[in-house]
């Protein structure tokens, strides 16, 4: 047995102890009246000498009443045994007053029923974790030696010298009993501070672990050796919501098998698990002398927009680098486009002009768009009121587009509209929203539609619409990819950009097919 166990053996004893004193004081009592109801008719039998100790009818009576008394209060107010250890515990001073009323009702030192004191002391030494304890004998001694003067001047003592040295062995039995119980309470209470500190310490290190077993990417189960779930993540709780704890599942017998074969091998396999493509890596480990098994398990999907995520990483980071180098060639040839431009022209070499012109323009477009991209990450949030934004933004998006000006309508739901983002962020979502639903539109007195509403009480909708013929189901899965644009003039980022942008803001962006429109959702200022 480890000293851990022991303490924690020890631990529910304590906790155990003021039931088991009452326990004690109930078979006490019960005992004292079968033994005071037999003496009594062996005696008037005349089967036993008068001489043993009898007690007196009325004062015995009187002192089970009182005890009786004691042990309810005791079960009504446990508190009153449970003091703590500020003060001496009172209860204990009234089991050790009691011992002794009874040693009085049985005759005296010689009637040997002191040595009930004993137990009494003892818990209550342990009650109070060895604090008092000297005191405890003391109170104990000083009623045994009053008791023991009584005796020897009442003339119901015969041998003083016998009685004196009965009197001292008890209360050198208190003392020894009081200091030994001491240093064992004391010793439980540095193993009781000890064991509590361990399991503060286990609660705390138990969270955390429950809390990064729930947050990693990957299902977690573990098994044992009879296909029965020991634990599960949230995660696969997510995968296979029917797996539940302590039951035996039939999902993994692949690996299983695997396992039953190998039981030590660490390995690694692509399965598919209830119609989905998985891929499961397992590592054998051992609880005690019980063998388990934990899988670690992850959708081949979400694996491959990891790599995806990965390469659009590399992807922004090579075209940030890009973008900074093709700027100063391309400033070299907008200058010398210039220049050409002044002389004299004919119309061949002005289309040449033009041509290079609006190339250069697509492909500052493009660097904007991948210097927005690299600065998602870097987002300033504040309350943006809708409405305040919405006007500068129409003003500035007419001025470039001047043939919207009354194809434009905004609908608003009740209440005051703040959303908590980068506003030069929102401003260039807003921007990419419009250029695209203009461009799609028909251009007429309905082509684009605007929709402020609240989504729940911590979110704002923005509905982008316009009255186009909308996307084709086969693109619509590949409207936020880099790169992908239906327009021969688009540089196909600018959907791209919204959604990173958004997802920054902790928002998100979403085509919704069936109102031909983008919404854009953003956290709501809830303080307003």
């Amino acid at each position: 047995m480890t000293e851990a166990t022991t303490r924690l053996h020890w631990q529910n004893a304590l906790d155990k102890l003021p039931g088991l004193i009452n326990i004690g004081r109930f078979s006490l009592l019960l005992s004292l009246l079968t033994f005071h109801v037999l003496s009594q008719l062996m005696l008037d039998n005349g089967a036993i000498r008068s001489s043993l100790p009898i007690f007196q009818g009325a004062q015995f009576y009187t002192w089970v009443l009182v005890y009786i008394g004691l042990i309810v209060a005791t079960l009504l107010v446990p508190q009153w045994q449970n003091q703590g250890t500020a003060m001496p515990n009172a209860n204990a001073v009234a089991d050790i007053t009691m011992m002794a009323w009874l040693m009085y009702l049985a005759g005296g030192i010689d009637s040997s029923f002191g040595i009930l004191m004993l137990p009494f002391i003892t818990t209550a030494c342990l009650l109070s974790q060895g604090r008092y304890s000297l005191l405890y004998a003391s109170y104990a001694s000083l009623l045994i030696v009053l008791l023991a003067y009584w005796s020897s001047h009442s003339g119901q003592e015969a041998q003083d010298a016998k009685l004196w040295l009965n009197a001292i062995m008890l209360v050198a039995g208190c003392y020894l009993v009081a200091v030994l119980t001491a240093f064992a309470a004391a010793y439980l209470a540095r193993s009781r501070l000890a064991y509590n500190q361990q399991a503060r310490l286990l609660d705390r290190f138990r969270g955390l672990t429950d809390l990064a077993l729930n947050h990693v990417r990957e299902a977690v189960v573990v098994l044992d050796e009879g296909g029965k779930v020991r634990l599960l993540n949230q995660q696969a709780r997510f995968y296979f919501p029917s797996l539940a704890e302590d039951t035996v599942t039939k999902l993994f017998r692949q690996q299983h098998h695997h396992w039953s074969r190998w039981p030590r091998q660490v390995f690694e396999m692509d399965t598919h698990i209830q119609e989905h493509a998985v891929r499961v890596r397992a590592r054998p480990f051992a609880d005690g002398d019980i063998p388990l098994l934990m899988l670690f398990i992850r959708w081949e999907q979400d694996l491959a927009q990891e790599a995806m995520a990965l390469k659009l990483a590399a992807l922004g980071q090579l075209t940030a680098n890009l973008a900074h180098e093709i700027r100063n060639p391309l400033s070299a040839i907008r200058q010398a486009n210039g220049l050409l431009q002044e002389e004299e022209q004919d119309p061949l070499r002005s289309r040449l002009n033009n041509m290079i012109d609006s190339n250069i323009a697509r492909i500052d477009k493009m660097l904007e768009d991948v210097g927005a991209l690299n600065k998602s990450d870097r987002a300033q949030k504040q309350a943006v009121d809708l409405m305040m934004f919405w006007r500068a933004f129409k003003q500035e998006f007419l001025l470039t587009k001047p043939q919207a000006k009354n194809s434009i309508t905004l609908k608003v739901s009740d209440g005051k509209l703040l959303v908590w983002c980068d506003p030069m962020h929102l401003q260039q979502i807003m921007w990419n929203l419009f250029n695209n639903a203009w461009r799609h539109s028909q251009q007429n007195a309905q082509a684009i539609q605007v929709v402020f509403r609240t989504r729940g009480e911590a979110e704002i909708s923005i509905a982008v619409l316009d009255n186009g013929t909308g996307v084709s189901p086969e693109h619509q899965q590949r409207l936020f990819e880099p790169f992908f644009t239906t327009s021969s003039e688009g540089t196909g980022l600018g959907l791209y950009v919204a959604r990173e942008l958004a997802q920054a803001n902790l928002g998100s962006l979403n085509y919704r097919a069936q109102t031909n429109g983008f919404e854009l959702i953003l956290p709501r200022v809830l303080n307003e």
